[in-house]
């Protein structure tokens, strides 16, 4: 029996089997093959002249990434600090948005859908340049403040730290909202009301109901926001300066500067690797302390 034979006995006789065979065949093709190559480049040999040594194997690219003389190891760790502070940042965002959502009604919960829903409709260059407008010195933000009364002397909201937080935040919280919405919505509003009869007060129920509901979809948004954040280039390049340098910036550098692509791929590689990792060991703990990972 042929193995395409076997494979169609396969798939007619387990229907599950069926279903999930094309979205294996696209993972294949587009997340794992794509990884591979990216690999066997990091594995390649460095070379001035072209961007990588064809047909050699050599650890070159990632003992470049280790060297003293360049700031790689440092890029490293402000990428994952980048990372972690989007990501608590968009979570507990996302969680209070969330919620406010899930207990509006009519008119105030369609509004804050579609401020949600709206910033994901338009492209991310597009966002981040609105949000220079916005948060820069002479910006709408900054003027209002100073309008008002409330600032002597506008903030300093971007080309720094903060700019590029809020640049990432700006991508990465809509889709944090609707990840924990979307359990929320789940969940029956009686037992917040019970709550509320039993004598605990607004935020003590908001704690001890709406929060441990909430987990699953608080776990899908810092999922979201940290990988999107790991990966992060658009923002840190628009509203940061010069020392908000992330891995993706210096791959993107490594590639177009240096035209050093095995240097390149090895650091995108430690980035996915240690990514892969972090969550896995996520999922581990979640499992251990008697979370639903799968939920």
């Amino acid at each position: 029996m042929s193995a395409v034979e076997r494979t169609r006995d396969l798939l007619v006789g387990r229907p599950g089997a069926a279903l999930v065979a094309p979205l294996l065949a696209f993972d294949l093709l587009v997340f794992v093959a794509p990884f591979g190559f990216l690999l066997r480049i990091s594995l390649s040999g460095r070379e001035s002249a072209r961007a990588y040594a064809e047909g050699t194997w050599s650890t070159a690219g990632y003992q470049y990434l280790v060297e003293p003389s360049n700031t790689l190891s440092s890029v490293l760790g402000f990428t994952f600090a980048f990372a972690s502070v989007v990501t608590v940042v968009s979570v507990a965002v996302a969680t209070l948005y969330a919620h406010a959502m899930w207990r509006a009604d009519g008119a105030v919960r369609v509004t804050l859908v579609a401020g949600a829903l709206v910033s994901m409709f338009t492209a991310i260059v597009v966002k981040l340049f609105a949000a220079v407008l916005v948060f820069s010195p002479q910006g709408v933000l900054n003027t209002a403040l100073v309008g008002v009364g409330l600032l002597s002397q506008p903030l300093q909201l971007v080309n720094n730290g903060a700019g590029a937080v809020l640049g990432q935040l700006y991508i990465v919280v809509p889709y944090s909202i609707l990840a924990v919405y979307s359990v929320l919505s789940t969940v029956d509003e009686s037992l917040l009301e019970a709550a509320r009869d039993l004598g605990a007060g607004g935020p003590r129920a908001f704690r001890e109901v709406v929060v441990p509901h909430a987990v699953p979809g608080m776990l899908v948004a810092g999922v979201i926001s940290f990988t999107w954040s790991v990966g992060s280039y658009a923002a840190p390049l628009l509203l940061g300066s010069g020392s908000e340098r992330t891995a993706g910036i210096a791959v993107s550098d490594l590639l177009l500067r240096e035209f050093d692509w095995p240097s390149a791929a090895a650091l995108a590689t430690v980035v996915t690797l240690s990514v892969v990792a972090g969550l896995a060991a996520t999922r581990l703990a979640l499992r251990r302390s008697g979370v639903n990972a799968d939920a």
